[in-house]
């Protein structure tokens, strides 16, 4: 591809989109925490309930989103392997030495989920509209953050490993990768990060 002759970006452009979840989801559910009357908190749940379940959806889709710019460097450049053009003023060993739990904002996510889903079950006496596909999701982001080895020694396209849910990837034709390149573009181009979960895990026809 011309765009990337001899190097990819290491983020193609989320951190554009990008955000903390655990901040907004703090500003999302303000005084919730605090409400000490049942009646109370079921009133206030159900008006939260759809917000909570959009920031849930971004969040995850931000991982995903992730997960398929890993699988299409690999994939895409596997007969043609490229340097990965990471922040030129942290080296290889700095990014090794600080060991960042890439998994661990994902494990929180799911942690909220639960505490989410008994709240709903409790108070609105029904379980969180969470899809299951949100679960694998974040799910296959944590072991594709732990193959990796949170990145810190990822330099070239060739580095990169798969999780399970991807490993369909390495079959995939340059002409569905690039398809996928285009839709990556178009959720950051709209800043609808959430558009990439209609994708589930990119098996094309």
């Amino acid at each position: 591809m011309k765009n990337f002759e001899k190097t990819v970006p290491f983020d193609p452009g989320y951190y554009k989109i990008s955000f903390s979840f655990m901040e907004h989801m703090s500003y999302t559910l303000g005084s919730y925490s605090q409400l000490k009357t049942p009646h109370q908190k079921k009133f206030q749940l159900s008006k939260l309930e759809p917000s909570i379940l959009q920031l849930i959806n971004k969040s995850t889709a931000f991982y995903l989103g992730c997960m398929f710019w890993g699988g299409f460097i690999h994939s895409r450049f596997k007969n043609d392997p490229k340097e990965i053009q990471r922040d030129s003023n942290v080296t290889p060993e700095e990014r090794e030495a600080a060991q960042e739990d890439c998994g661990a904002e994902s494990r929180l996510i799911l942690e909220f989920i639960k505490d989410f889903d008994k709240d709903c079950r409790y108070f609105l006496k029904k379980p969180a509209k969470v899809p299951p596909f949100v679960l694998e999701v974040l799910n296959s982001y944590i072991e594709f953050a732990q193959i990796n080895e949170n990145f810190s020694k990822v330099n070239t396209t060739a580095d990169v490993k798969l999780p399970k849910a991807l490993s369909h990837f390495e079959k995939l034709t340059e002409e569905q990768l690039d398809n996928l390149y285009a839709k990556i573009n178009e959720a950051i181009d709209a800043g609808k990060i959430e558009k990439l979960l209609e994708l589930g895990f990119y098996k094309p026809n």
